[in-house]
């Protein structure tokens, strides 16, 4: 995990003071990352647990409330629905969830966490989204862009590293090339591509 100490302080203290905070920003920018990263730093927050559900996959927003019971191993009790399941289930539970990737079951998204936070008053929810919850008490973070160089300063191999997104772009460069490193030959270059794609 890279950088992002300023963000992961600012969404835990919302988190602190919303039991729903959703980080909200482009495709690409971090959302998840981040999300993961702060429910992994508040794991000892939570006694029941800081629980990752996976919403990309989803193709139908009515199967959201079988992703959250799928991931806690709640079943569907007979007679009752899993959403009914799940809301008996967190009634005194203190638990986080990270819905991850809201944006294409935000409707279904907002109506279980709204349902979940009444259900259960330990329940709290980190959704990442490029589009807002829209419920009541959410707070929204809007996820910046990593810190960038400026492209047309020919900076030093050094000075580049204070960026988030050269650190960033040299870690994944390691993973595919372990003996890279920033040189005064492709500083550069390096700094441009963190630019163009605006960290």
């Amino acid at each position: 995990f890279v950088g992002r100490e300023r963000e992961l302080a600012q969404a835990k203290h919302r988190l602190a003071t919303s039991r729903l905070v959703t980080l909200l920003g482009m495709g690409g920018i971090g959302k998840s990352r981040l999300s993961i990263q702060l429910g992994a730093d508040l794991l000892d927050d939570y006694r029941d647990g800081v629980w990752l559900v996976e919403l990309a996959p989803l193709t139908d927003a009515r199967l959201v409330p079988q992703a959250l019971a799928s991931v806690l191993g709640v079943k569907e009790a007979a007679g009752h629905s899993v959403l009914e399941s799940l809301l008996r289930y967190v009634r005194d539970k203190q638990l986080l969830f990270i819905l991850d990737n809201c944006e294409h079951v935000v409707h279904a998204c907002a109506d279980v966490a709204k349902q979940l936070m009444q259900a259960g008053a330990g329940v709290k929810i980190l959704a990442s989204s490029r589009d807002v919850l829209q419920v009541a008490g959410e707070s929204v973070y809007q996820v910046p862009t990593l810190s960038v160089p400026d492209a047309r300063n020919n900076a030093e191999p050094a000075q580049l590293l204070r960026h988030e997104a050269v650190r960033l772009f040299v870690d994944r460069a390691h993973a595919s090339q372990p003996s890279f490193a920033i040189t005064p030959g492709n500083a550069a270059a390096v700094a441009d591509i963190c630019s163009r794609l605006d960290g």
